[in-house]
């Protein structure tokens, strides 16, 4: 006669080997995943319980400033890991803080939601004005102390600002294109703005005149000013990311990506120009030579559940004086890695 097993011996088999073959598979993730995300941070700091929609870091690295999902935005001494304010725009929900900045010597910073921008003071945490965008804000840039503001809307223009004047300059140069990035140099007189017209123009704050257009691939998601005003770096949405040479406006390397979809969601010169520092959403941090273009090294950012596949944008970088770089992520993590030794 036939013997039929027992239901209740072959569910507990069956459930058995489903949960070895999960831990398994788990196990081998956890595995990959550590061979492939290099070096640890040598610090990890929690700055948003949930997540964060943007962030910025001063220059030297010591603060940071970032916008969480609960529509307000922290600024951060990282030298001590001490929040040291909470800025909020009003008690509107849909009025999430979208855009930040910090001025180049971290004594101004900037938080912009759809329409509305903020100009705080980091020492006294008190607020300097709010002010009103023709169109929907998309990047900001500080520059000399707080004195001029770079916004890029959605309807492709820039608008420079003089906040001690109230001059305003609208450039127009991006063909109705949305603007995805802007920067400024330290004393205001240079900005540059990348849009979806697959341009990045570096152009003078008081005539309106355009220096230089790059032509991009695909469209700009990212630029960058060096401090020192001899290069610029601006990336498309398909890998194409070049170090510009400012005295001659020719590219002077590219970056060894991958050709398919790679967007940068942020950089960072060293203070000497010979690195540049990159974020991108799929937890990537690199680092790279601006002489050559090559990789010198690669982090992985932290996630909220190390078990759980999931991503983090890397949304700020920075250089620090004591040879490290900070990185700040939508995770709600802020973390220290130890730069390479150069030879």
């Amino acid at each position: 006669m036939l013997q039929m097993p027992n239901p209740l011996i072959v569910n507990f088999q069956t459930r058995l080997g489903s949960v070895m073959q999960a831990s398994f598979y788990a196990l081998l993730v956890l595995i990959l995943s550590s061979c492939d995300k290099g070096p640890e941070a040598v610090a990890k700091w929690p700055h948003a319980a949930v997540g964060m929609y943007e962030a910025s870091l001063s220059d030297d690295g010591r603060l940071a400033l970032v916008a969480t999902v609960n529509h307000q935005a922290s600024l951060w001494d990282l030298e001590r890991n001490e929040r040291l304010f909470d800025w909020r725009h009003n008690d509107n929900p849909d009025a999430g803080i979208t855009a930040t900045d910090l001025s180049p010597d971290g004594s101004r910073a900037i938080t912009a939601d759809n329409r509305t921008f903020v100009i705080w003071n980091t020492r006294s945490g008190k607020p300097y004005g709010y002010w009103q965008a023709p169109a929907t804000i998309t990047a900001v840039a500080l520059a000399d102390k707080g004195k001029y503001v770079l916004l890029g809307l959605v309807d492709g223009r820039a608008i420079h600002i003089d906040m001690e004047t109230g001059r305003r300059l609208e450039f127009t140069g991006h063909r109705d294109n949305r603007i995805a990035s802007v920067d400024m140099s330290a004393n205001g007189l240079w900005a540059f703005t990348g849009a979806y017209d697959r341009r990045a123009v570096l152009w003078n704050t008081q005539t309106g005149l355009p220096r230089y257009v790059f032509e991009h691939e695909s469209r700009v998601s990212q630029v960058r000013l060096e401090a020192q005003g001899r290069l610029a770096f601006s990336s498309g949405t398909r890998g194409n990311a070049v170090i510009w040479d400012l005295e001659s406006g020719s590219e002077r390397v590219r970056l060894a990506l991958k050709p398919r979809e790679y967007v940068i969601s942020s950089a960072a010169f060293s203070t000497d120009g010979q690195l540049l520092a990159t974020g991108a959403p799929g937890r990537d941090i690199r680092l790279w030579s601006t002489q050559s273009g090559a990789l010198l090294q690669s982090w992985q950012a932290a996630v909220r559940n190390q078990w759980k596949p999931s991503g983090a944008i890397v949304w700020a970088v920075a250089f620090t004086a004591d040879g490290h770089l900070v990185s700040e992520a939508s995770s709600g993590f802020g973390e220290k890695w130890l730069l390479p030794a150069m030879r």
